[in-house]
């Protein structure tokens, strides 16, 4: 499987992962010139920006360990950029991290909330 299967199989799993706790997905994939937000959802009255981070091996490390202080920058820029777009400046936030791991005995998510 490609880098680009694995990580658009994970972000599946990752919506399909969110839906079922509660969380109503607005947009997948929201680009911007500052970058793309995997995931953003609304659970209660948050507004929830989600990295989705994939792996088919820990041979590189887990899934969480990639996103790095400089991704998480960008996931801030990115959020503000948004929440200003839909005048939603006011909303509670969240960052979130689910990392996906894709091995032979199977899938399995880890949601992180709040993980920055």
């Amino acid at each position: 499987m490609n880098r680009r299967a694995v990580g658009e199989r994970g972000e599946r799993l990752a919506r399909r992962f969110l839906e079922r706790r509660g969380c109503r997905v607005i947009e997948t994939n929201h680009r911007s010139r500052l970058g793309e937000v995997d995931i953003i959802c609304r659970e209660g009255d948050a507004i929830v920006f989600v990295e989705v981070k994939t792996r088919t091996s820990t041979r590189f490390g887990r899934p969480a360990e990639a996103v790095t202080p400089a991704k998480q920058a960008r996931l801030h820029r990115l959020a503000q950029e948004y929440l200003i777009a839909h005048g939603l400046e006011d909303s509670d936030i969240r960052f979130d991290v689910l990392a996906v791991e894709l091995g032979p005995e199977g899938e399995t998510v880890e949601h992180i909330p709040g993980a920055f």
